[in-house]
């Protein structure tokens, strides 16, 4: 999508043959990769035509609507999530603290009162796992092959899982094309994610 040059890319891929990129040792290739990390660290991830939001304090506002809204049907959280400028695609996870701690929401799933603290979105790095999987392709050829259906989609400005990881992949599980590629369309037009 040309976030980095076509030069820099030819840069890394001459000075960095075989080097471990975390800990390069060549100085044109750390060089190299420093700039790549920079351009990289500007664009949001899961959608890079999206801006990259920085969160905001998490300290009430001036008392705008949305937030007594928002207070009126939740109370004070313990643990109030930052909060991202509106206009930002992770304004749903600040917004989901409020719904998920929300006593109709919490009746609606069952949850008796005190019975359960507050809800508060796990990030990750808070999750005690370990990666020691490196490649799941042997598990979904397993499954498929069992008869289980899967559905796979990539979008094309997604760096976290870029559509060609995703169509080489696919290609690796060896199946038999029934449909060939194509782009989707809606309305005559080709789809585009919001």
């Amino acid at each position: 999508m040309g976030i980095i040059s076509d030069q820099l890319y030819e840069m890394i891929m001459e000075h960095c043959q075989g080097e471990d990129y975390s800990n390069p040792k060549n100085s044109l290739c750390a060089q190299a990769l420093d700039r790549s990390n920079q351009l990289w660290n500007e664009i949001s991830h899961p959608h890079i035509l999206y801006k990259k939001c920085v969160y905001a304090s998490s300290k009430p506002n001036d008392g705008s609507t949305e937030r007594k809204i928002l207070k009126e049907e939740v109370g004070v959280l313990k643990h109030p999530p930052p909060r991202p400028p509106m206009g930002c695609q992770n304004y749903v996870n600040y917004l989901s603290y409020f719904w998920a701690n929300n006593n109709i929401t919490r009746k609606a799933l069952g949850i008796k009162k005190g019975s359960k603290d507050e809800w508060v979105r796990c990030h990750e790095r808070d999750l005690p796992y370990s990666l020691e999987i490196k490649s799941t392709v042997k598990y979904h050829r397993n499954m498929t092959l069992k008869g289980y259906r899967a559905l796979v989609y990539s979008g094309d400005h997604d760096s976290v899982i870029p559509f060609l990881g995703t169509q080489s992949w696919l290609r690796s599980l060896n199946f038999p094309v029934v449909d060939e590629w194509r782009a989707w369309h809606l309305n005559g037009q080709s789809a585009d994610s919001p």
